[in-house]
């Protein structure tokens, strides 16, 4: 492969009615340059069922790919480890082909954050498909992606997590995610904090764990519609202490599953 080049490699992927749809090394091009100390394909559930319009089924696939090492240029000057995901389109015959580039861009467009140096955007990325029998749509398929180096005013490392519609335009209803904000999350920014790491979607909730503090650690349960711009709900707290856990411990949260 080239210098521009990276592979994303999936391996005995079981598609609908039990097909498995392998992808080898396929390149990622016509991008930015993958350079010495980028990460790519960072740990997370980043693959579901897709059904496109007109299928009987959910034939294919979204894969979500972090790459939470790379650097990119934003308005001129290189932000050292901001960090983006790419979106991927696998059909049941393994067809591969990309889709969307998503990273936090500039102070002047319609995605909530800008890319900063350290942010480690898409350390953890986590998708959904809320309807798999059904035709998939803007609001049934989204992917969470952690920024867990996000500084959240004087907070450095506090991180927060922003959610995207894996199909239509990211910038439209992109959700952002930090302590202390409409989302639900409970308390406030924290230095050090790293939200964004413990990440996973269900088909109803986004599960947040918080292991490095406050105090033990928590995981926060927020309601899907907290996460896809919906009338927010209530927010469920399992820590150490609470619920019938006991009251030690440390790093509690650190996954959620």
């Amino acid at each position: 492969m080239g210098d521009d080049q990276v592979a994303v490699r999936l391996h005995g992927h079981a598609g609908a009615g039990g097909r498995e749809a392998v992808a080898g090394e396929q390149p990622l091009t016509g991008r930015e340059p993958v350079a010495e100390g980028d990460v790519v394909g960072a740990c997370g559930d980043g693959l579901v069922e897709y059904r496109p319009s007109g299928a009987a089924t959910a034939t294919d696939s979204f894969l979500a790919v972090g790459s939470p090492g790379e650097a990119l240029d934003v308005d001129g000057a290189e932000k050292t480890d901001a960090g983006r995901v790419v979106t991927f389109r696998i059909t049941a015959a393994g067809a591969f082909s990309e889709v969307d580039a998503l990273w936090q861009g500039t102070a002047d467009d319609t995605l909530s954050g800008t890319a900063e140096t350290g942010d480690r955007f898409g350390e953890k990325v986590t998708a959904v498909n809320t309807a798999p029998r059904a035709t998939s749509t803007v609001s049934t398929l989204r992917v969470a992606v952690g920024i867990p180096g996000e500084a959240v005013g004087t907070a450095a490392g506090a991180g927060a997590v922003q959610t995207f519609p894996l199909l239509g335009t990211a910038g439209d209803s992109d959700v952002w995610i930090e302590a202390g904000n409409p989302s639900g999350l409970p308390g406030t920014p924290g230095a050090g904090q790293h939200v964004g790491r413990s990440l996973t979607f269900t088909g109803t909730n986004l599960y947040v764990g918080m292991p490095y503090g406050p105090a033990l650690g928590a995981v926060h349960v927020l309601p899907w519609p907290n996460v896809s711009g919906g009338t927010k709900a209530a927010v469920t707290t399992h820590k150490p202490g609470a619920g019938g856990l006991p009251p030690t411990g440390g790093g509690f949260g650190y996954a959620a599953k």
